[in-house]
């Protein structure tokens, strides 16, 4: 009995120190502590970011929470964007599809705009998880320039333009400028994305969004959005762009010099993929090397062109997002 009233109490010393040594790992895993208000237009908002350095906006927080969470961000105050009326309208213009910023990610994909221009809802309705597509915002996945977020591998095949409002003014920017480096958005202190504006004639024809990933709530390993005008049974544009490939979202618009005048056959789709698998820039990370990403690169080339030659002859296409593992 004594030799295990002293195994016992080792063990009680031992499971202590092991409870006290993860709850302090946990603690970590809380915010730092912070304020919060809500706003009613973005103006109000502007004006309150460019007065403190130390505010964040947030509109749906799933990529700034869990940074949060990790504390890689500490923000002192929080500026909650979701009272503005107006920014979640999604309205089709004769120039454009205009996207108000708080747009969820399930209020695009389940748009009449986008039961009319696929490539729209096969990115929306592909991101993450449930929870993900009903608090994620479009304004939030570019304002992060996240590399690994969808919107912009498609926004920036289609050149789509950003409205920006700051303390004292308002631009019009392209997302490809403004998404100069990963995590590193081309704002001004207190500027905040408040619409997302795709030119019509950038959605001529057929359309897709592919990519390929772990697990649905993953990030992509790779992404590819394509957008095909036609002429006749002639490509005459192709729009394509990159997710996850280098460490901001990549405009592929060679792929229109090698396609344009030519039928998609296997031949160009061949041409089309080897030049894209080149064009790419992957880093090595724990989903891949630099070779398997190129690889990739080249799979999804061939099947965005399979899924949108099969929507233009009207068959069925296959799965838009491929999972693994």
């Amino acid at each position: 009995m004594t030799a295990f009233a002293l195994d016992g109490s080792r063990i009680l010393r031992s499971t202590r120190s092991s409870i006290s040594e993860t709850f302090s790992e946990r603690k970590s895993m809380y915010p730092a502590p912070f304020n919060f208000i809500r706003v009613g237009s973005f103006s109000e908002a502007s004006a309150v970011l460019a007065a403190d350095p130390n505010a964040k906006a947030i509109a749906g927080g799933q990529t700034l929470i869990p940074m949060m969470k990790l504390r890689l961000l500490k923000p002192a105050l929080l500026v909650d964007l979701r009272g503005i009326s107006g920014a979640r309208d999604i309205a089709l213009g004769d120039d454009a599809i205009e996207i108000g910023a708080l747009a969820t990610h399930v209020d695009i994909a389940g748009s009449d705009i986008a039961e009319r221009f696929s490539i729209l809802r096969d990115c929306g309705q592909g991101i993450a998880d449930t929870q993900v597509r009903n608090m994620g915002t479009i304004g939030g996945s570019l304002a992060e320039a996240d590399p690994c977020s969808c919107w912009p591998a498609l926004l920036v095949a289609l050149d789509a333009q950003v409205l920006c409002e700051g303390p004292d003014s308002r631009r019009v920017q392209g997302v490809r400028e403004l998404l100069e480096d990963a995590y590193t958005p081309a704002l001004e202190p207190g500027e905040l994305i408040t619409r997302v504006a795709i030119a019509r004639q950038a959605l001529e024809g057929y359309g897709t969004f592919v990519a390929f990933k772990r697990c649905a709530p993953a990030y992509p390993t790779a992404s590819c959005a394509m957008q095909i005008a036609y002429d006749g049974d002639r490509i005459a544009s192709l729009r394509m762009g990159f997710g996850c490939l280098d460490l901001t979202a990549l405009a592929f618009d060679e792929g229109s010099d090698i396609a344009a005048g030519r039928q998609a056959t296997e031949n160009l789709v061949e041409d089309v993929a080897e030049a894209a698998s080149i064009f790419v820039e992957p880093f090595a990370d724990a989903k891949g090397t630099a070779e398997y990403k190129r690889e990739l690169a080249r799979g999804l080339v061939k099947r965005a062109f399979g899924i949108i030659e099969a929507r233009r002859l009207g068959r069925p296409a296959v799965e838009t997002h491929q999972y693994y593992g």
